[in-house]
């Protein structure tokens, strides 16, 4: 598909005075999707090139080519001799302290600390940092080889019809439209992951929150305990005084029984990452201008990481849809005092917590304490209490919920269960050699318990991951962020999102684990939408400053033009090389249990799966509907005839079934035996 793309931007651009331009785009996507291809997709992301065939070689010829390419217009432009001229412009150090922070996150150092093999980072880092410069190189070569008189033509139509930033407060024709075309955009590709490439299935954690999802929407908080409870349990169940419950706060689970309720809980994520972009237009319109925030929000529609956590069923996005939603009532509430909109502010903060505490308390205290630093006049006291009304209303609700699952409003039901699991305090924050997972996790685990250390080498693997799904731009996500700080003016606004981030790094570098791999650095997903504003404004900076350098270059337009470029490339190149890749039966679930609880030969059935994989048992887990209406299939683990017949007999009005799950010697999950009865178990 990418070189059928390539084709197509050659073959329009020779239409016009584009050739060039349209060479250097071509070779290009070509090269970062065969980057892409020569890396491993899963865990550290290894690139690997060792060309065994003659399309491996076409491949390396290919990344050959668009570093030749880049490499003739910048030679044919002089710009190898302006470099010096431009690092003088700009600031040596300034310059340096930017490439600096680019090579650190160029490629992670977890593993090869972990495996005690400095020689696998170095490899790993020139190969990294020689992509890196490639595709530098190709996207300065781009936006130099633009025609300028066309250039002109393509930029007066784009600024009559959209606005830009900094091109001040008037509408433009298609300014009204726009954030809901990202928007719809968004919904339809994160629906296509989402069932496509996920098979509208769990692959993690959210394996728990839709288990959990499935008894609220069935009016049960807990559930009783189930006969040979061994035969039913899974990761992250637990049980207290006879009731058996998911351990994972009730925040998002609540959410997503919405879409228990019309059987399409894969349809929720994608509702609330299109309807983030058109409160994340909101806001960002209310704190600087509308063409920045059209900007905002066609990155946060093209970024990997925001489509690829959106398009799976954990409860990031939800996050950032209750946080903008708080923020955009709080800037209406201060352009018109209003009591109902701080209160519902507040219990969407509120609803954060029980989402997802610590987020909580760092969000609703900043947005607090934010909320106190705007205030106008005395009217606006009301506001900030109000507020506080609505957060803390909402929050409780906790402590009572902690108390029903663990007999202590103040112990949460998964310290309580991972103090069991893994012993005293292993789940909390801090340093200690008694925190973390017990047994040790392997790579992803450096060192026994946590330290200040392995924080540092969590923090850096965090980097390295927003690097690289932030945008997808070949090593580079983060460079207009770095341009920002290092060229831009520091208003309140940037300061508010880069204390956001300080925070969160900080916050999270007190945990044992960083929480990445399945769809980007998830516990550093609330610097998503500060890093989202800092690019753009780091890209209005970067334009600012190389006018200054070069006045009559049209800096403006050639910047425009690359970064709609960046843009198109992350969707792609980089997000279908993920949803292609990487995502189908990620982490070894799969969709094959879904497809048999179809099947009429399945209903009112209690199936026992043969199977010593948990993935492979919890690829049907969540299938579990125990409300006692329920006619879709239970699914048990097969544990031998005691324990079977313990189970079956708790079920007596359904048939029985045994199923071999996936295994080396299985391919495909196959039916053994059965419709069976009890007696014929005895």
């Amino acid at each position: 598909m990418i070189d059928a793309l390539g084709l197509a931007i050659i073959s329009l651009s020779i239409l016009g005075n584009w050739q060039k331009a349209g060479l250097v785009a071509a070779t290009a996507l070509v090269g970062f999707g065969v980057q892409l291809a020569f890396r491993d997709p899963f865990w550290f992301q290894q690139v690997r090139i060792r060309p065994q065939s003659g399309f491996q070689y076409l491949m390396l010829a290919c990344l050959v080519l668009q570093g030749a390419t880049a490499a003739m217009v910048l030679w044919q432009n002089s710009v190898f001799r302006r470099i010096p001229g431009v690092l003088v412009g700009l600031g040596i150090w300034r310059v340096l302290l930017v490439a600096a922070v680019l090579v650190l996150a160029s490629r992670s150092v977890m593993e090869p600390i972990s495996r005690h093999d400095p020689a696998l980072y170095l490899k790993q880092l020139i190969i990294a940092l020689t992509f890196l410069g490639i595709n530098i190189a190709s996207f300065v070569a781009l936006v130099i080889a633009l025609p300028g008189p066309q250039l002109h033509k393509l930029a007066d139509v784009v600024t009559t019809r959209i606005s830009l930033p900094g091109s001040g407060d008037r509408q433009q024709k298609f300014d009204r439209w726009f954030p809901c075309l990202a928007a719809g955009i968004v919904f339809v590709i994160c629906l296509l992951i989402a069932t496509l490439s996920f098979g509208g299935v769990p692959h993690l954690d959210d394996i728990i929150y839709l288990f959990q999802a499935k008894s609220y929407a069935s009016g049960l908080m807990t559930l009783p305990l189930p006969p040979s409870l061994e035969a039913f349990d899974h990761y992250l169940m637990n049980s207290y005084q006879g009731r058996w419950f998911s351990i994972t706060f009730p925040g998002w689970p609540l959410a997503l029984a919405i879409g228990e309720l019309v059987h399409m809980p894969w349809i929720v994520n994608p509702a609330l990452a299109a309807g983030s972009i058109l409160l994340l237009h909101r806001f960002a319109a209310s704190m600087t201008d509308r063409g920045t925030a059209n900007l905002v929000a066609l990155l946060m529609a093209v970024s990997p990481w925001y489509v690829s956590v959106s398009s799976t069923m954990l409860m990031h996005t939800f996050t950032w849809a209750l946080i903008l939603g708080a923020w955009v009532l709080l800037i209406r509430t201060r352009e018109r005092p209003s009591i109902l909109l701080p209160l519902i502010a507040g219990a969407l903060m509120g609803w954060l917590f029980l989402a997802r505490p610590l987020e909580g308390v760092l969000i609703g205290t900043l947005t607090g304490v934010w909320t106190l630093a705007f205030l106008q006049d005395r009217r606006h006291w009301k506001t900030v209490a109000l507020y506080s009304i609505g957060a803390i209303a909402v929050g409780a609700l906790i402590f009572p919920y902690q108390a029903y699952l663990t007999g202590d409003p103040l112990l949460t039901p998964l310290n309580a269960y991972y103090d069991v699991y893994w012993g005293p305090h292993s789940n909390a924050l801090g340093f200690g050699p008694e925190m973390g997972a017990v047994p040790d996790w392997g790579d992803i685990d450096v060192f026994a318990g946590h330290s200040p250390a392995e924080a540092l080498i969590n923090a850096h693997q965090n980097l390295y991951e927003v690097n690289s799904s932030l945008f997808g731009w070949g090593g580079a996500s983060l460079i207009f962020v770095l341009i920002f700080v290092m060229w831009g003016p520091c208003t309140r606004f940037a300061a508010a999102m880069m204390t956001i981030i300080v925070a969160t790094v900080a916050l999270y570098s007190l945990y044992w684990f960083y929480g990445g791999y399945y769809a980007g650095a998830r516990y550093w997903f609330m610097t998503l939408i500060p890093f989202l504003v800092l690019t753009a404004l780091g890209i209005t900076a970067c334009i600012r400053e190389f006018h200054r350098i070069f006045p009559d270059a049209m800096v403006a337009k050639r910047v425009g033009i690359g970064i709609g470029f960046l843009c198109l490339s992350s969707l792609l190149v980089f997000e279908s090389w993920l949803a292609f890749n990487r995502y189908p039966e990620i982490n070894g679930y799969h969709t094959e249990y879904s497809q048999l609880a179809q099947q009429d030969e399945f209903q009112n059935a209690l199936v026992f799966v043969s199977t010593d994989s948990p993935q492979e048992y919890g690829s049907a887990f969540w299938l579990n509907d125990f409300s006692p209406r329920s006619q879709s299939p239970l699914f048990a683990r097969d544990l031998g005839a005691e324990s079977n017949r313990r189970a079956a007999s708790a079920y007596p009005g359904r048939k029985i079934l045994f199923v071999n799950g996936r295994s080396s010697d299985h391919r495909h999950v196959t039916v053994t035996k059965g419709p069976l009865t009890l007696n014929d178990l005895e």
